[in-house]
């Protein structure tokens, strides 16, 4: 199956999650998921005060390199819940399928765990001690967001997204949630 089909799957997929939602979970899994993107962006505005837009033009994105695993499942339910559509490219290997020649196609709320996490050498040489320690606090938050929401839903929303829809079309009817 396609990368692209895949995706496609793992999306419709995640509406269905969250549609069939019950009230009672719903509305902390959507604190959890304001929590992930508001953490996202927190995290974000700090690399980008130690100049990150320079730093990573600079480089060139080797970071986001080979980057189709990086969006797992809870990054993907964040963009459905909030009605964001993503057509990722994965023919342009090695480049990341969420980027184009401008960088990253998603605002960096909606960016990937992984990636919004990397602060690599170069960055980390510019972030002020204290920037480091606001750092690690927002990580804390961001992993404690993802391991309160998969316990929440019963479901690993760390998996790699396109895994979990490979896994999900390989499962019988009656278990599709991925459970």
């Amino acid at each position: 199956m396609s990368d692209q089909k895949l995706w496609q799957d793992g999306q419709v997929s995640l509406n269905a999650l969250l549609s069939d939602i019950s009230p009672a979970a719903k509305k902390p899994l959507l604190e959890l998921l304001s929590g992930y993107r508001v953490g996202k962006e927190s995290l974000a505005a700090i690399t980008l005060a130690a100049d990150s837009e320079t730093i990573c033009r600079d480089c060139g994105g080797k970071c986001c390199l080979n980057g189709k695993y990086r969006v797992n499942v809870f990054d993907g339910l964040s963009l459905c819940a909030a009605g964001i559509s993503v057509v990722p490219d994965f023919s342009q290997k090695p480049m990341c399928p969420y980027s184009n020649a401008g960088g990253c196609i998603l605002e960096p709320g909606f960016r990937p765990l992984d990636c919004i996490l990397f602060v690599c050498d170069s960055l980390e040489g510019q972030l002020p001690d204290s920037d480091r320690v606001d750092l690690t606090a927002l990580e804390n938050n961001l992993r404690e967001c993802l391991s309160e929401a998969s316990l929440l839903l019963n479901i690993n929303l760390g998996t790699p997204l396109l895994l979990w829809a490979e896994k999900l079309t390989n499962q019988p009817i009656h278990n599709q949630r991925g459970i």
